[in-house]
């Protein structure tokens, strides 16, 4: 009897996450370019105050919301410097920098077809060498990223045809890719951060929002571009959050382990709320006078569209990556299988 308690209680002890006397005492910075009731960015606000109380208080991250440490376009540079300690950026914006991580982040038009597909694609692809070298020659060490709902085309004009979206100015994420997919149905692609996407809808800068409906309703956005279609452009992880790589391999084992785990839960929370944010969104924009607007030619619509697995191989063979991006290729194909059992 005493043998079994003895080893209940072994079993019970290893189980436990590492105690809190074992960590050590840090007061971290996070630089955050979004608002806190950003949709999803609940889930970094959970990972700091997760990590404090696993920490038992020993590890404190401080959030500096809003763009307070720095820009949208700036944070990159901080964390690769070691000016913060931690920062959330869209690496889809330096994808000029990061050819190999911004693909990972799927910048690719239609290759995953819901969120659990580019959270895969995303997990996969920074698990790669050439991924993974490409973020240690930045100073970059990947830590979790958040995926929203499909990406959908919001306009100021219903989109009947595909014949209705030539000429519309419609927000584009940085880099080459979402362009590329964009001109080919005869878009005018144009730049515009997150933040000031309702500004460029209300002055006539953009016609259409790129984007996830949960950021609708959180922006107001119907009131200004009140049609959505219902293609799906595909699913993208869009905001990262980065830690120095010299800083992270300066942590102890414990240190890195615990931020490996409530990264890791985090992300599956996001996730698994994600159908209930979806769905009151929806419920929100048509309750404001928002419309869904069926594509009546989706099919002739996906039959022109391009291969952007194959102009991305294209893209990057020329460029000089050809042998760093095989290990990527098979990843995207099978993101891309997604899209088979996908109603659009």
């Amino acid at each position: 009897m005493k043998k079994l308690l003895l080893m209940s209680c072994a079993a019970v002890a290893f189980s436990l996450p590492v105690q809190a006397q074992d960590y050590p005492s840090l007061s971290l910075k996070m630089a955050h370019p979004l608002a806190q009731t950003f949709p999803g960015a609940e889930w970094d606000k959970w990972f700091a105050e997760e990590i404090e109380r696993r920490s038992g208080g020993k590890i404190k991250i401080q959030i500096f919301w809003s763009g307070q440490l720095g820009g949208l376009t700036e944070i990159k540079n901080l964390v690769t410097n070691g000016a913060v300690d931690i920062g959330v950026f869209a690496q889809a914006v330096h994808a000029s920098e990061l050819p190999l991580t911004s693909v990972s982040a799927g910048l690719l038009n239609r290759v995953s077809a819901d969120a659990k597909t580019a959270y895969d694609l995303a997990r996969d692809s920074y698990a790669t060498k050439a991924v993974t070298d490409e973020l240690a020659s930045q100073n970059l060490k990947v830590i979790k990223w958040t995926v929203p709902s499909a990406y959908t085309l919001l306009c100021n004009k219903p989109i009947n045809t595909a014949a209705d979206l030539r000429g519309l100015k419609v927000r584009a994420v940085g880099g080459a890719y979402v362009p590329i997919w964009m001109e080919a149905h005869g878009m005018v692609p144009t730049r515009v951060q997150a933040t000031e996407i309702r500004e460029g809808l209300q002055r006539g800068t953009l016609d259409c929002n790129f984007g996830p409906i949960e950021w609708t309703p959180f922006s107001d956005l119907q009131k200004v571009a009140p049609y959505l279609s219902d293609l799906n452009t595909g699913a993208f992880t869009t905001f990262q959050m980065y830690v120095p790589a010299k800083t992270y391999n300066a942590w102890p084992r414990s240190v890195q382990t615990l931020f490996a785990q409530v990264a890791q839960e985090a992300m599956q929370k996001d996730l698994a709320a994600l159908p209930k944010v979806e769905a009151e969104a929806i419920q929100k924009f048509k309750a404001t006078g928002g419309q869904i607007i069926p594509m009546k030619d989706i099919q002739n619509f996906i039959a022109r569209s391009p291969d952007m697995i194959e102009t991305w191989v294209d893209r990057s063979t020329k460029a000089g990556l050809g042998e760093k991006i095989k290990e990527l290729v098979p990843l995207q194909r099978k993101a891309a299988q997604s899209f088979a059992n996908a109603r659009n």
